[in-house]
């Protein structure tokens, strides 16, 4: 284990955040109910949908599509018809600690409206699948409609695949969309900062999402330079979830149970703290707990990275 002095303000700092934290937490509960569609939305959604249904329903009033992939796939590989486009990196920045953290709402919310979504639409989202991060940036704007009040939004099981194996229309040309009126309303308690990490991590459930060699300390990302995870904490692997088609595809079966959920050891009503390295991959075990009722989450945008960049206290297998 790495050494780590607590100077005594900390110990204070980590109280209150501890206290503040509980509240939250409770708070989170409470909120669990509300994430769920109401008929206020001209279309409801679970929080995934399969190929089939969505060739059913592609041109519904207020259903809206969104890929997660770069402008050249999205233009010259085609896409679902009405799609619009997005990558991971229109929705987040770089802050001076290094960590990768979310655009504040207002520019989200600009971002979103740019893309033609109004606030009474359902959303589907999808990836194309060509690489790794379409995949984290398609799961992370589901976590991130979440964090902006919107939970009227869906994933698009197994991505690009599935539509394509369901022999889903493919559309070649972008067409120009009305801005739409989505409003950005946050909702605090569905993301935990670093600090109320550290405070409560011995109290509640925390899931990281890396790699098992990641977690035992063995290896480490490029970029990062700490081995090992936080005290007492779970792992549930994002990859393990990464499938391929023959033609080279990557995608997700979301009818999968994860591991962790499979073992019978956390309940539906436990709070559960979802970190990873990076914040994207957690957002991958975010959103396949939620669609098998796990709905009350927290989600560390910033990290390990944050974390480490703190220096916060990691501990690792023994060699």
């Amino acid at each position: 284990m790495e050494n780590f002095v607590q100077h005594p303000a900390e110990v204070d700092h980590a109280r209150h955040c501890r206290d503040a934290a509980r509240k939250l937490l409770i708070a989170v509960l409470f909120t669990a109910a509300w994430l769920v569609p109401t008929g206020s939305y001209a279309i409801g959604l679970d929080a995934v949908v399969s190929p089939r249904w969505l060739k059913d329903h592609i041109g519904t009033p207020g259903l809206k599509v969104i890929e997660v992939s770069d402008e050249a796939s999205f233009e010259f590989d085609g896409h679902i018809p009405g799609a619009a486009s997005i990558t991971k990196s229109d929705m987040r920045f770089q802050d001076a600690d290094l960590a990768l953290v979310h655009l504040s709402p207002e520019k989200l919310q600009e971002i979103i409206r740019a893309r033609g979504i109004n606030h009474s639409d359902g959303i589907v989202i999808y990836y194309k699948g060509g690489n790794i991060n379409e995949i984290l940036g398609a799961y992370y704007m589901f976590w991130l409609f979440h964090y902006l009040g919107h939970t009227n939004v869906a994933m698009l099981d197994r991505g690009w695949h599935g539509w394509l194996s369901a022999g889903g229309e493919v559309e070649k040309r972008a067409k120009d969309v009305a801005t739409g009126d989505f409003v950005a309303r946050p909702l605090a308690a569905l993301k935990i900062k670093t600090p109320e990490l550290y405070a409560i991590h011995d109290r509640y459930t925390v899931i990281d999402g890396r790699p098992a060699s990641h977690f035992a300390g063995r290896k480490i990302f490029p970029g990062n330079t700490r081995y090992g995870r936080i005290a007492g904490s779970l792992n549930q692997p994002w990859e393990d979830y990464i499938k391929r088609s023959k033609d080279g595809l990557i995608y997700l079966d979301m009818t999968e149970v994860p591991a962790l959920l499979k073992a019978g050891m956390i309940t539906k009503s436990e709070p559960l703290l979802q970190t990873c390295f990076g914040g994207t991959g957690a957002a991958i075990n975010y959103t396949l707990f939620y669609a098998h009722g796990y709905h009350n989450q927290r989600f560390h945008d910033a990290g390990l990275r944050r974390w480490n960049a703190q220096n916060l206290p990691l501990i690792r297998d023994a060699d």
